[in-house]
């Protein structure tokens, strides 16, 4: 989905997201230029609540995270730059530039700052690497590198010392190479990655990971992973396996995710993930997680993506019943690309939404809220939507959309001064 607002500015009308591409299943539900490149005006349903530009300039960003109060990192999506914001004023040059596929939802995709380390902060980034800095990989025929995960240090406004963590399918690609990093209260990172748009493509990039029974042995895509913060797999932390890779799976089944985070009261984490022109679903991710792609997206009772007639989770791959599948807690029939799933753990909007669920959309360039039961286990859904599935994207919004007019939400963060920070890829602000 970042790919659509990002590559080269060439759009499809969303009415087009009707007419999905059977083989490949490339997304199509992409917003009016216009309000891509920044001419709408946010706005929150909330009167008491504003919104200000705390940073612009910036070339399709993708995500963010703070170093302090006013003072953050960006990431800027085809520019293979991590720049540094500091009171609202870029630094002269990027704190680092690398060589970055930006072909389609190849990109900078995904950060995590910590300091957990006496004496150093540690900055860990998650893109697709090339071996030039021609920008335009597949156009010129280069298979990149790969997608990787590095752990650098800040060091004088400069990010030094790099560190492979995590060495991971960038090909056949140019889609579903994942978004995230988070660091959970375990302080081990957990980063989504989808099939790298393999379904369909070949047998080689077909794996038991993605639900092929007779697939291919996993190799780190479909799933959320979880490593130490040295790179190693946890200590006797393998959920659905215990040799590399299958023990670096927390969760699997996962066709694409731009946003997983945890909830600050439970400690339970959810995910937000995208479906092939239809099926976008909120999930709750227990560890071992299947999240069933690619035999089914969505709610299996309305998914046309249900490869057989008599679905039952069964029919999956469960590594030996060690792997879950659960249905959605919420789906969007009809897709809006959603990305950074956070919870507001602050009271500073008011209290009526601390600890709620903020998800922000790609193609619509809204803010979706969403309440929790007392257990927290489930969304508190009423209305048109008491059955988890919205049938269009207007479909019980009057419950749900938070804000609008954000032409392209690629991230949300809560800021070390408690507010909610929007990263809008289309308007190129904060």
């Amino acid at each position: 989905m970042l790919s659509a607002l990002a590559s080269s500015i060439t759009f499809v009308n969303p009415a087009s997201a009707q007419e999905e591409n059977e083989g490949e299943q490339e997304e199509q539900n992409i917003p009016d230029v216009n309000a891509a490149i920044g001419d709408e005006t946010a706005t929150i349903r909330d009167p008491n609540l504003n919104i200000e530009t705390v940073a612009e300039g910036l070339e399709f960003p993708t995500t963010m995270a703070f170093l302090g109060t006013n003072d953050f990192l960006v990431l800027e999506k085809e520019k293979g730059t991590v720049q540094r914001i500091v009171n609202g004023k870029m630094l002269p040059e990027p704190i680092l530039d690398v060589n970055v596929g930006a072909s389609q939802e190849r990109c900078m995709c995904g950060i995590a700052i910590s300091t957990s380390t006496p004496g150093h902060t540690y900055i860990f980034l998650y893109f697709t690497e090339t071996e030039s800095a021609d920008k335009e990989d597949v156009l010129q025929g280069n298979d990149p590198i790969g997608n990787r995960l590095y752990r650098y240090e800040l060091v004088n406004d400069k990010l030094v010392n790099p560190k492979l963590l995590l060495d991971l399918p960038a090909t056949p690609g140019p889609r579903h190479n994942g978004g995230a990093v988070v660091i959970g209260p375990d302080n081990n990172l957990y980063i989504p990655i989808g099939d790298i748009d393999g379904t369909y493509q070949s047998e080689e990039s077909e794996t038991l990971a993605q639900n092929y029974p007779d697939g291919a042995e996993p190799d780190g895509r479909s799933g959320i992973l979880r490593i130490t913060q040295d790179g190693s797999p946890v200590p006797n932390g393998g959920i659905i396996g215990d040799e590399t890779p299958l023990n670096l799976y927390y969760a699997y089944g996962i066709r694409n995710s731009f946003g997983i985070n945890f909830d600050p009261v439970t400690g339970n984490l959810w995910d937000t993930e995208n479906g092939p022109g239809e099926g976008d679903e909120i999930n709750l991710v227990e560890p071992g997680f299947n999240s069933g792609w690619a035999q089914v997206q969505g709610m299996s009772v309305s998914s046309s993506n249900n490869n057989d007639q008599d679905f039952t989770s069964g029919n999956l791959v469960d590594f030996d019943g060690r792997g879950t599948y659960s249905e959605p807690e919420f789906e969007w029939r009809t897709t809006l690309g959603p990305t950074a799933l956070i919870f507001l753990h602050s009271d500073r909007l008011g209290q009526q939404y601390q600890n709620d669920i903020f998800v922000g959309s790609i193609v619509t360039g809204n803010i979706y809220r969403f309440d929790l039961n007392e257990d927290r286990t489930q969304l508190v859904l009423t209305g048109e939507l008491e059955d988890k599935i919205a049938e269009i994207r207007e479909t019980g919004t009057e419950d749900i959309v938070f804000g609008e007019g954000f032409a392209g939400v690629s991230d949300l963060e809560v800021g070390p001064d408690g507010y909610l920070y929007v990263v809008s890829l289309g308007q190129g602000k904060i």
